[in-house]
């Protein structure tokens, strides 16, 4: 993960991810509630934020 930014209402919190090395990588972006972290220090964090941004989505689409 190279870099971590805020996609708005729409996205959330959004990631860059560089696979590969060398001059070209190849480089992804992605919305960071979809990622799996597996066992990470991260992944209880980003488990609570990806609930907390499908309550969001469901109130939204309510409204």
């Amino acid at each position: 993960m190279t870099n971590v930014f805020d996609g708005g209402d729409v996205f959330g919190l959004m990631c860059q991810v560089e696979i590969g090395g060398g001059s070209a990588p190849a480089i992804f972006v992605a919305p960071i509630a979809d990622l799996a972290f597996g066992q990470h220090p991260i992944a209880r964090a980003v488990a609570d934020y990806r609930r907390r941004r499908c309550a969001q989505a469901r109130v939204a689409d309510r409204a």
